[in-house]
């Protein structure tokens, strides 16, 4: 009402300068005397002018009457779409949501704007998402990942974890950068499990691997620096046999799930980066290797 209010004073106030200057313009305009024939060349040209001016209108209000239906058409199939969809920020927040995802999180479309996304994942698989999306504003082209959904019931694809009976979805999310590279366009699809392999998923649970840990080159830094506590980036790297490029990717992601600390100190009167793994990066490294000797130990073949 307000904006409504201050653009109708606004075109008053238009209006009143318009007819100011027309007077004024006009006691400048000397005498004439003009004839019935000029007269009638004017309004002539009056009443034209009029009728396109009308049928600019006409054509205009077209214009808009087709946008608002493509508007309309785009925002039901977008809303009432099978697939999970989301836009997200740079930094994860959710800027829009159709109804499929909305459902998907369990949450009221109105509330999920301008939420965290990563609140809905587990725990360990946040620094996965976070990684995903930095290389999405980072890198071109398509990037996914796999990680585990937050759900308040279960369902097909649902597995309890151990930890006070939480429901968790297994979910594959695509995403690219948008048109004007603003924001993360974020595809979500739920991986539905075939029957035949409900007794796999059972005995063999991915869902107990930490997946930051689950990588050759994040397993081979954390398992050096469980061994000698701390080192330096060029001594991590010369140990695993990795590229200053990918070990830098992959220490990130370790520490952003608090697993190693990073530093800077001086050696030589030169600025080294040094790691040091925490005492929750040794606790997850340790509770990783049982969950994997666990699986093979209790699944060795007869022989």
């Amino acid at each position: 009402m307000m904006r409504s209010s201050a653009y109708h004073a606004g075109f008053a106030a238009l209006r009143r300068r318009a007819e100011e200057k027309l007077q004024s313009s006009q006691q400048k305009l000397p005498e004439y005397s003009a004839s019935q024939v000029e007269i009638h060349r004017i309004i002539h040209e009056l009443d034209v002018r009029q009728i396109e001016l009308e049928l600019q209108q006409d054509e205009l209000l077209k214009c808009r009457e087709d946008l608002e239906k493509g508007i309309q058409r785009y925002s039901g199939h977008y809303d009432f779409s099978p697939h999970s969809y989301l836009s997200l920020s740079p930094n994860g927040t959710v800027v829009d949501v159709n109804l499929t995802a909305a459902k998907l999180l369990g949450r009221d479309r109105k509330m999920l704007k301008g939420d965290r996304f990563e609140r809905f994942l587990s725990e360990r698989d946040v620094p996965v998402f976070k990684e995903l999306v930095d290389q999405v504003f980072t890198h071109e082209g398509r990037h996914f990942c796999d990680v585990m959904l937050l759900s308040d019931e279960p369902s097909q694809t649902s597995t309890p974890f151990s930890e006070g009976g939480i429901f968790y979805r297994n979910v594959h999310i695509d995403a690219v950068l948008s048109s004007n590279g603003e924001e993360c366009l974020v595809f979500v699809t739920e991986r539905k499990m075939k029957q035949n392999e409900t007794r796999v998923v059972d005995d063999f649970s991915h869902l107990l691997i930490d997946k930051v840990i689950h990588s050759r080159i994040r397993f081979a830094a954390l398992s050096y620096l469980y061994v000698v506590n701390q080192a330096f980036f060029v001594e991590i790297r010369n140990c695993i046999k990795a590229t200053d490029g990918n070990l830098s990717i992959h220490m990130r992601m370790l520490e952003s799930a608090q697993y190693i600390s990073c530093d800077k100190e001086f050696q030589l009167r030169k600025p080294q980066t040094i790691y040091r793994i925490t005492p929750q990066g040794r606790d997850a490294f340790i509770r990783y290797s049982k969950i994997v000797s666990a699986l093979i130990a209790e699944h060795q073949p007869d022989e």
